[in-house]
């Protein structure tokens, strides 16, 4: 069963922009939703927050508590990217969204993934999960095929450039090793569907936040800072550089929880996948 409510409302960051938040309400007293606290959901690169309301409302309802997900920006009702987007962006924008909704609890999928740990060193977040974060560790991930990226949205080859995107990052399953202009193809007959013209929209996104990425490079070490209460899950059929990169986190936190959850694909947290939901469950509720 559902949670009972999905609302929308704003959040204003430091610096003026605006972010739209969606949240969903579990079937539980005013009490017991304030006892439970809630968590914020921070969503992957190129994808807006509809794609994660279903994972919004299931937790809801499982924790008895609010969960929230808002769409970050350059999606939806949220201001677009500032020039001088960085991670810090995504940061303070995070900041904001916990201070609006009174959270200490993040669960952050793909680049929210990166965010999610980044801010953790930084901001006060009593309990942290991630799914298949997608973060750079002594140069492991270098993004050569960017700039490829990059030229085929400058000259207007969107196809082309979500080729190159889905064979540069793997994440498209099988689909991601088709040779790029077979790809393509498929990407020109996608792009007629909503969901095509949807990812087309937010292409330009991907740049900037790839890039932020690849500037955050970190040694593993330091983020021994990382709440007591993180835990770090990798999908079993996603791309084996998210399982390494959550094996080398695990290794320097000092309690963190580590699990490869068999069987599920980089994009668990948009079907939403059950055993993703019932795992993030009982670990926000313990």
């Amino acid at each position: 069963m559902a949670a009972t409510q999905l609302s929308t409302s704003t959040v204003t960051s430091e610096d003026g922009a605006v972010l739209e938040l969606f949240t969903a309400l579990g079937r539980a007293s005013e009490q017991e939703k304030a006892a439970a606290g809630g968590v914020v959901v921070v969503h992957g690169s190129m994808v807006t927050a509809e794609l994660y309301k279903e994972l919004a409302l299931r937790l809801a309802e499982a924790l008895h508590a609010p969960v929230h997900v808002y769409n970050r920006r350059g999606r939806g009702g949220s201001s677009p990217q500032p020039a001088d987007y960085s991670l810090s962006t995504e940061i303070a924008d995070l900041a904001a969204v916990l201070e609006r909704t009174q959270t200490e609890a993040v669960f952050g999928h793909n680049y929210g993934g990166c965010i999610a740990l980044h801010a953790g060193r930084e901001l006060e977040i009593g309990r942290l999960a991630v799914y298949d974060p997608i973060i750079s560790f002594e140069g492991s991930i270098k993004a050569p095929w960017l700039r490829e990226f990059e030229d085929s949205l400058a000259a207007g080859d969107e196809e082309k450039a979500l080729a190159v995107l889905l064979r540069g990052l793997q994440t498209a399953g099988p689909v991601s090793k088709l040779p790029l202009p077979v790809l393509t193809v498929l990407n020109r007959i996608g792009s007629r569907m909503p969901i095509g013209k949807e990812l087309s929209r937010l292409l330009p996104t991907g740049p900037a936040e790839i890039r932020a990425v690849v500037a955050a490079d970190a040694e593993a070490k330091g983020f021994d800072e990382l709440p007591l209460e993180t835990l770090i899950l990798a999908g079993g059929a996603s791309p084996e550089y998210f399982a390494d990169a959550a094996q080398k986190l695990d290794g320097v936190l000092p309690a963190s929880d580590f699990d490869v959850l068999p069987k599920l694909a980089h994009d668990a947290p948009t079907r939403p996948a059950k055993a993703l939901v019932d795992r993030l469950a009982d670990f926000f509720a313990s």
